[in-house]
C-alpha cells in the first residue's frame, strides 16, 4: 500500500505539499516565537496555509475514490465542490482575522460577496448548463471515423 501511494505522482506531490507545510510552519512558529514571543502570528500562517493543503486532499480524494455519485466522476462537479470548500474556509478564516484584528470594520462581507459572485457562474456551469456527455462523443465519433472510410471507398470506386 506504501508502494503504491509512492508511485502516484499525485499523492507524491500532496505529500511534498504537506511536508512543505509541517516544516514551514514549523520553522514560522520558531521565528515567532524566537523573535516576537510577545506577537503571535504564526498561527495565521498555520491556519492559512492549512486552508490549501486541505483543499489539495479533498481534490485528491475526490479524484481517486471509486464512488459513483456526479460528485465524483464529473470533473466540473468535482472541481466546482473543491472550490466552494475552499470559499468557506477562507471565508471563515477571513472572518475570524476580522472579528479579532478588526473588529468595528466589518470588511469580510466584501470578500465574500467578491468571491460569492465568481462562485454562482462556477455553479452553474457545473451543475445546470447542458454539456453532451463524454461517452457519447467519443461513440459517435468512433461511429463516425468508419462511415467516413466507407464513404471514401464508395467515392474512390469507378462505377
Amino acid at each position: 500500500m506504501l508502494q503504491d501511494m509512492w508511485n502516484d505522482l499525485s499523492m507524491r506531490i500532496f505529500l511534498g505539499h504537506l511536508a512543505a507545510y509541517v516544516i514551514g510552519t514549523l520553522i514560522c512558529a520558531a521565528v515567532n516565537l524566537w523573535l516576537t514571543p510577545g506577537t503571535l502570528w504564526f498561527p495565521w500562517v498555520l491556519m492559512g496555509w492549512g486552508i490549501a493543503v486541505a483543499t489539495h486532499a479533498l481534490a485528491l480524494l475526490l479524484r481517486k475514490t471509486r464512488r459513483r455519485e456526479r460528485i465524483f466522476i464529473d470533473k466540473c462537479a468535482r472541481s466546482f465542490t473543491v472550490h466552494l470548500f475552499a470559499y468557506v474556509a477562507v471565508v471563515l478564516l477571513l472572518f475570524l482575522v476580522n472579528l479579532t484584528v478588526t473588529p468595528k470594520a466589518w470588511w469580510i462581507f466584501w470578500v465574500a460577496l467578491g468571491w460569492g459572485a465568481g462562485l454562482i457562474p462556477h455553479a452553474w456551469s457545473a451543475f445546470f448548463r447542458h454539456r453532451p456527455a463524454a461517452n457519447h462523443e467519443a461513440k459517435s465519433s468512433a461511429e463516425a471515423r468508419p462511415r467516413k472510410r466507407l464513404l471514401r471507398r464508395r467515392r474512390a470506386k469507378p462505377s
